[in-house]
């Protein structure tokens, strides 16, 4: 189905900021909304026409600058390909513009079937294919450019704006056949469910459909908001159901502006200014929670398509935990995330940037094809975008819930308060002799670590981020968790924190071939704390990294192990500093055992076997050890202080 370029007198964000301001509205004046069916038809480009040889020696001849800088070129090989779709008879004497090449395709197709006296559903057949046949030759227009070095931002505005002209030409004879069959299509669905603390729950639903009145013979357009409310609102709540509408509203003008270009083969969906950044202000003393979807669905003879993307956010008061799930499924792009965050936690902007540095990398470590020497992208330019801009929300939401839990923990009881002082406390002792002290040996890493060392003051929370790609049988995934588990103790006079942060990042190609990367990074770090001194401090560093590659033999008709490595590193260290003396241990051990195929016309299956190993420990002793070895008082005071700390450090 052709695109219905409809014009829209308001973004839903107003309506819903309308909607809310009148408790007794069911419905709003008919409001038509922009949408586009046009699907990106891969497999045409594949077997697209071939440009002419004369036109082709002249695009590789121009410099670049000369081809930026005229349109023409570009409009010479989309008229080829074009026309390339039916024969023009040798009378004309003018050329055709590109609406009226493309009339000419449809018209000449529904000609060719009335001779062959096809009914009506052979004829909307032969208009889809018309319509997938146009667009497969903006598709091939686009990928001939490209392939040249030729597909600038000009040359992209230039096909958009020429595909949309096509569109509007074509919509008048589309829509009395399209229209009639698919009557009953709903294009444009929002549901929004929001729950006070009192238990009044709000719903709101959107919906815009399209269809076709049989006695006028036209095409019908518009939507309708209603607007229910199981409870009664007070002023307050009133104020906070408005502020989630404002940036619920926002989302939903950005699904919907996106969605019309979904399946647009030259526009790629930018998704970069939807944003969840409003959950930083979602207020906690009057709402428990909200869930919202959106949806567009796309329906005509070549395809069922659908967009859809559900939101749930939720604050449990009596665990003092706020979640979050996001999904979102927008042609071939399967995005999911979740949240689960305690609403105990202070601000800590380094930690932030940290663990949002530690995302990307994970991000990176994930996303490229492990068969490829080059590291690109397993998922294309389009998918890695669209991972991209999804990952792009995914942090935001993180930070927005940190901000949130941050605000939430100014309101909670004096004790919970002293939780998280008590936690702001150590980290600052622990970060002081990590930063300052120059007796500290570290940790050494042999691998960075992109956790960041010492205690985070963030609220705890568990996190995950997947983003699928699924093309039929190449279907590349990857998967991103990310989380931080706070613990204090107190044993007589010893108190202190354990604190674990730990990310992953996982590819594989779901069902379609068995490659695979898992990196696994955690840091551990534990304290104990005596008369506001640290007295104790351990910390440890992990990295584990496993990988296989295959690669497919024709021969077997199989995957073939090509290579397999699994890589291990970690770092640790203890500190002691007791009466004024510093006991450090340290340790270091990497192990790597490795395996690639070697090609040999005598054995079918020959590896190259690769092992590393190294370990290193080193004790450091600062301190005035004379006192030590002269007083029998002093050593037996200090031995007792030491095994009271290792004791309280091994029980936690």
């Amino acid at each position: 189905m052709v695109n219905n370029a409809l014009g829209s007198q308001s973004n839903l964000s107003t309506l819903l900021a309308q909607s809310v301001n009148n408790a007794n509205q069911t419905s709003v004046s008919p409001s038509l909304l922009t949408g586009s069916d046009l699907q990106a038809i891969n497999d045409l480009q594949t077997n697209a026409p071939k440009i002419s040889d004369e036109l082709l020696s002249q695009l590789n001849n121009e410099t670049l600058d000369e081809a930026l800088a005229s349109n023409q070129k570009v409009e010479d090989v989309l008229k080829q390909q074009l026309t390339s779709l039916f024969t023009i008879s040798s009378t004309l004497n003018y050329k055709l513009s590109d609406e009226e090449l493309a009339l000419r395709t449809v018209i000449s197709s529904q000609h060719e079937g009335l001779l062959k006296n096809e009914n009506s559903t052979q004829l909307i057949e032969r208009l889809n294919t018309s319509v997938k046949n146009i667009q497969g030759a903006y598709a091939n227009t686009s990928d001939i450019l490209s392939s040249l070095g030729q597909l600038g931002h000009e040359q992209k505005t230039f096909l958009a704006s020429s595909q949309q002209r096509v569109e509007r030409s074509l919509n008048p004879y589309m829509e009395s056949l399209n229209r009639a069959k698919y009557e009953d299509d709903d294009n444009y669905l929002f549901e929004l469910s929001v729950k006070t603390k009192e238990g009044d729950v709000i719903n709101i639903t959107f919906n815009s459909s399209q269809g076709y009145d049989e006695k006028t013979g036209e095409a019908i357009d518009g939507f309708g908001i209603s607007y229910e409310v199981n409870g009664n609102l007070s002023e307050a709540e009133h104020a906070a159901l408005t502020q989630v509408m404002a940036g619920v509203g926002e989302m939903a003008d950005e699904f919907f502006k996106v969605s019309e270009n979904s399946f647009n083969p030259l526009i790629v969906p930018n998704q970069t200014d939807m944003s969840l950044d409003f959950l930083a202000g979602f207020n906690s003393e009057q709402l428990a929670g909200f869930n919202v979807s959106f949806s567009t669905t796309q329906n005509d003879a070549l395809d069922t398509a659908q967009n859809t993307l559900d939101l749930s956010y939720s604050i449990d008061e009596a665990s003092n935990q706020q979640a979050l799930v996001f999904k979102a499924v927008g042609g071939q792009n399967d995005i999911d995330f979740a949240l689960d965050m305690s609403t105990i936690g202070a601000k800590d902007a380094q930690q932030m940037q940290q663990y949002l540095a530690s995302l990307d990398q994970s991000l990176e470590d994930s996303r490229v094809n492990s068969t490829e020497d080059d590291k690109e992208s397993a998922f294309g330019r389009n998918g890695d975008e669209a991972m991209q801009q999804g990952f792009a929300l995914f942090k935001g939401a993180f930070a927005s819930m940190s901000s949130a839990a941050e605000r939430y923990s100014n309101l909670e009881s004096l004790a919970e308060q002293h939780f998280n002082d008590g936690r702001a406390m150590v980290a600052d002792l622990v970060d002081n002799m990590i930063t300052n002290d120059a007796r500290y040996q570290g940790l050494n890493n042999k691998v960075p670590n992109t956790l960041g060392a010492g205690i985070s003051k963030l609220a705890d929370f568990d996190a995950t981020f997947s983003y699928a790609l699924d093309n039929g049988d190449y279907q590349p995934k990857s998967t991103i968790e990310l989380s931080q588990a706070t613990e204090q103790a107190q044993l007589g006079e010893l108190s202190g924190v354990t604190q674990s942060k730990n990310v992953s990042s996982h590819f594989d190609y779901q069902y379609s071939r068995p490659d695979y990367y898992d990196k696994e990074e955690s840091y551990n770090v534990n304290t104990a704390v005596k008369n506001k001194e640290l007295v104790g401090l351990d910390q440890s560093h992990e990295v584990d990294v496993d990988t296989k590659m295959f690669e497919f033999n024709p021969q077997t008709n199989q995957y073939e192990l090509q290579m397999a490595m699994q890589e291990q590193t970690i770092s640790k260290s203890d500190i002691r500093l007791i009466d004024d003396i510093w006991l450090e241990e340290n340790e270091n051990s990497y192990n790597m055992n490795k395996k690639e195929r070697v090609e040999s016309d005598e054995k079918q299956d020959e590896f190259k076997k690769t092992s590393s190993h190294s370990h290193n420990k080193l004790v450091t002793l600062i301190g005035d050890l004379d006192k030590l070895a002269e007083n029998k008082d002093v050593r037996r005071e200090y031995l007792t202080n030491l095994s009271q700390v290792n004791f309280f450090m091994d029980k936690k």
